[in-house]
């Protein structure tokens, strides 16, 4: 059975006021655990079931986990269901230190390609986000004040493994914003009654600002922009969800941006 300290660990890893004193993440599943595996990620200890084995990729994983050192639990499936934040446990439980990245350390990356999030409330939407920018190959992802944690068990879940391929970093926009300027990168607001993606075509360095699920960019950042832009509709829905409509404006940009250079 796990120590008591390590179950009320995990407990406070659920929490959003507990787990960034902690400095850890808690990445559940065997594609997000094999992410984090593959990306170098700091491993401080494994949870395991025999669950984990009823599959070939959980299988692979558990042989791959065993090479490293990262002190492994083992426990019975029922044991890890109680422990799980998900409700179909996969037999697998890590916890990871979080890569600590701030904006100076960003700066030394030179990004020219950025996704900048802000005040979203979906952990699933973020997470989605997440994966789209390392699908196409985002440099970076800023996390603005206001937003969801992106360390969020579930935002990691939804990622599915991505989130540790990509440089992210939480700021305020009262740092972000002279920061940008200072990297001439200009930003460019997701907005539904902006320009047509599909004929726009986006400088050398950029960010695309994606808001709120429901009220979309505050007005300092919409402000800061220099081009609105969204995705032409020929349906009767009027709109996309933010993780739908972010990761269609990201392809289209780094589409046109290759065939560009």
């Amino acid at each position: 059975m796990l120590s008591k300290g390590r179950q009320g660990l995990i407990e406070r890893l659920k929490a959003r006021k507990s787990r960034p004193r902690e400095g850890l993440v808690l990445v559940e599943g065997i594609r997000s655990s094999a992410g984090a595996l593959a990306a170098g990620a700091n491993i401080n200890f494994v949870i395991r079931s025999p669950r984990l084995l009823d599959t070939e990729a959980g299988r692979v994983l558990a042989s791959a986990l065993e090479v490293g050192e990262a002190e492994t639990h083992e426990v019975d499936d029922a044991e890890l269901a109680e422990l799980s934040d998900t409700e179909h446990p996969q037999g697998v439980l890590c916890v990871c230190s979080e890569p600590g990245f701030d904006l100076a350390q960003l700066r030394s990356q030179h990004p020219t390609t950025l996704l900048l999030l802000d005040g979203l409330q979906d952990p699933g939407n973020l997470g989605t986000l997440i994966r789209a920018a390392h699908a196409f190959g985002v440099d970076a992802v800023i996390v603005l004040d206001g937003s969801v944690d992106p360390w969020n068990p579930k935002a990691v879940r939804a990622a599915a493994g991505a989130i540790f391929h990509v440089h992210i970093t939480r700021a305020p926009w009262a740092e972000a914003r002279p920061w940008l300027e200072e990297e001439r990168i200009e930003i460019l607001a997701a907005d539904p009654s902006g320009d047509d993606v599909c004929s726009f075509q986006p400088g050398v360095s950029w960010a695309l600002a994606v808001g709120n699920e429901g009220a979309g960019l505050r007005a300092d950042v919409a402000a800061a922009s220099t081009r609105s832009i969204a995705i032409p509709m020929l349906g009767s829905a009027e709109s996309l969800n933010a993780g739908v409509a972010g990761s269609i404006l990201l392809h289209n940009l780094l589409t046109r941006g290759r065939v560009s250079s």
